[in-house]
């Protein structure tokens, strides 16, 4: 929790906007994970990433987010590869998983009438995701959670 006080929530964002190439709302998860709220933390994750637990602990914060963090220029950056996988494990803790954090979101039906709808619209529309690292796990998730047929090749 404290490196979770240690974040200014900075009104311009530059960890967000300049230093992460997902732009993931770091501020705003942050600020969750001070009031002790993981769920909601890794629900603002869920917007701009499908691997919070893997890019907590791989991405390299230090050039990016981290790079990019207010609190670097006179001292230590916000740990916030550390606060992002605290919110993976946590979330996976209390059971929480991203379909969980889609549901009534874009893409996401509130009732069977709007589900069938959906998949009529894209019912025809298929898509290729080459390749099965990161970034194509991720371009997966994303066109299933707007009801695309997506197949990893």
């Amino acid at each position: 929790m404290e490196k979770a006080n240690y974040c200014l929530n900075c009104k311009v964002k530059p960890c967000s906007l300049k230093g992460c190439p997902l732009q993931n709302d770091i501020p705003t998860f942050i600020e969750q994970v001070k009031q002790g709220n993981y769920k909601e933390a890794y629900k603002i994750l869920s917007r701009t990433t499908v691997l919070p637990g893997v890019c907590g602990r791989i991405c390299p914060h230090q050039k990016q987010c981290q790079g990019s963090c207010v609190r670097g220029i006179k001292g230590e950056p916000v740990s916030i590869g550390e606060l992002e996988a605290l919110v993976f494990d946590k979330a996976m803790e209390q059971n929480e998983r991203l379909k969980n954090c889609w549901k009534n979101e874009k893409g996401q039906p509130n009732a069977q009438q709007d589900s069938d709808q959906i998949t009529a619209n894209k019912k025809n529309k298929k898509v290729a995701v080459i390749g099965g690292g990161p970034a194509g796990l991720t371009a997966a998730a994303f066109l299933a959670k707007e009801r695309y047929k997506s197949y990893n090749i």
